[in-house]
């Protein structure tokens, strides 16, 4: 294990209503051979999914006193306890109400921007579970390159397939590419060659160091879900994001969320929120070709009626016109329709 004293991580967990994801990816968490984290987990499902969660936690954490007070309105309390099996602090945010992916880490960073130990943040999905030396491949992967932004291999855990080493974001399709995808899951890589290619790293394991943080700012919070990894990435230049070969995460993709890779069965906010938030991402940092890239994403809309997901181009539309109108955050409108 190479460990530098100073590196310190908060491992950022943003759940809605699945705690028994949560609990797996903490047991993988409290496994991890670098020692120097802690955990910082936003509940966005409500109070009902709050209090689901802590009765779930008495399988991997105990509680400790006292609480912490909220440095965000937004939050409604803070649980806190550590880990069983390794001592690690775990803190627990209830939001007031979905505060999104964005909102949820954003609320973490919030909480700790006045603790001077953290030098990383690592956003973890809850139904993410990192091998052992994931985190320490990151720090050092981090700290050899000096880079800002960190990933590593994703890998499906039903198919023990690569989901991406990293991410290429196509501006003309609005559509991002997973690097290696459905690659074997030891297949052997050239380092150089993804780390020129991609400029993204996906949200589900995504290293970001306090430096950068401070440079750039919190995540956008418009996007409510999907892009807003994309739209931080693109914030900086590509040489500052690197790839940690040795960094391993097993994720159960969309279990959370409901991004399942067959058209048929996504779920209708997730359709609808990736056709509109690939035009906000697109009128921001591609304007010059945005009229052209609102053009082809609605030609794209077609591939769901030709999968036989007619009812899924139907809710896409929705979407690509909300994008044009520039709607951000939840969209009320479908969630109380559903």
């Amino acid at each position: 294990m190479n460990v530098s004293p100073e590196d310190y991580t908060i491992v950022s967990i943003v759940g809605f209503k699945h705690p028994d994801d949560v609990v797996c990816c903490l047991k993988a968490v409290s496994g991890l051979t670098n020692p120097r984290f802690g955990v910082s987990i936003c509940e966005n499902g409500g109070p009902n999914a709050f209090r689901s969660l802590l009765e779930r936690l008495h399988d991997v954490a105990s509680p400790v006193e006292p609480e912490f007070d909220s440095l965000d309105d937004r939050i409604e309390r803070i649980w806190s306890g550590v880990l069983g099996a390794s001592g690690q602090p775990v803190h627990v945010l209830q939001a007031k109400s979905n505060l999104g992916f964005a909102g949820g880490v954003n609320a973490t960073l919030k909480q700790f921007e006045r603790d001077q130990r953290w030098t990383a943040v690592w956003l973890l999905n809850p139904d993410a579970e990192p091998e052992p030396d994931a985190l320490s491949a990151l720090a050092r992967r981090a700290r050899e390159t000096g880079a800002f932004i960190v990933g590593g291999r994703l890998v499906f855990r039903d198919s023990g397939q690569i989901q991406l080493y990293g991410g290429r974001w196509r501006p003309w399709l609005a559509r991002g590419y997973n690097i290696g995808l459905n690659s074997p899951k030891d297949a052997p890589v050239d380092i150089q060659q993804i780390e020129d290619e991609m400029n993204y790293v996906g949200g589900a394991s995504m290293y970001v160091t306090r430096a950068f943080v401070d440079k750039v700012g919190l995540m956008d919070e418009d996007y409510f879900l999907y892009c807003e990894e994309v739209d931080w990435c693109l914030r900086v230049d590509p040489k500052y994001i690197r790839y940690a070969h040795d960094c391993v995460v097993y994720h159960r993709h969309g279990t959370a969320i409901g991004s399942s890779p067959v058209a048929s069965k996504r779920s209708d906010l997730s359709v609808y929120l990736t056709e509109r938030n690939k035009l906000l991402l697109s009128r921001r940092f591609y304007p010059r070709i945005y009229p052209a890239i609102v053009v082809i994403a609605f030609l794209l809309l077609l591939q769901y009626v030709a999968k036989g997901a007619s009812n899924k181009a139907s809710i896409g539309l929705r979407g690509w016109w909300a994008g044009l109108g520039g709607e951000t955050g939840l969209p009320h409108s479908l969630v109380e329709s559903s």
